[in-house]
C-alpha cells in the first residue's frame, strides 16, 4: 500500500523537473517529439521518486 505524506510529495516536483530536463535535452527535430520526451521524462522522474520514497522505509 502506498503511504504518501504531504512532505514526501515535495520530493516529486524536483524529480519530475529533473526528468523533464534530462529527457528534454535529447536532440530531436520535431517539437512534438521534444514535448513527448519531456512528458515521458516527467512521468519517469515522478515514478522514480515514488520508488525511492517507498524503498527507504523498507531499507531502514
Amino acid at each position: 500500500m502506498v503511504n504518501l505524506v504531504m512532505n514526501n510529495l515535495l520530493f516529486f516536483i524536483p524529480a519530475a523537473i529533473a526528468g523533464v530536463v534530462l529527457c528534454g535535452e535529447v536532440p530531436v527535430a520535431s517539437r512534438f517529439a521534444r514535448g513527448s520526451l519531456r512528458a515521458i521524462g516527467a512521468v519517469c522522474g515522478a515514478l522514480l521518486a515514488l520508488i525511492i520514497l517507498e524503498a527507504i522505509p523498507a531499507l531502514l
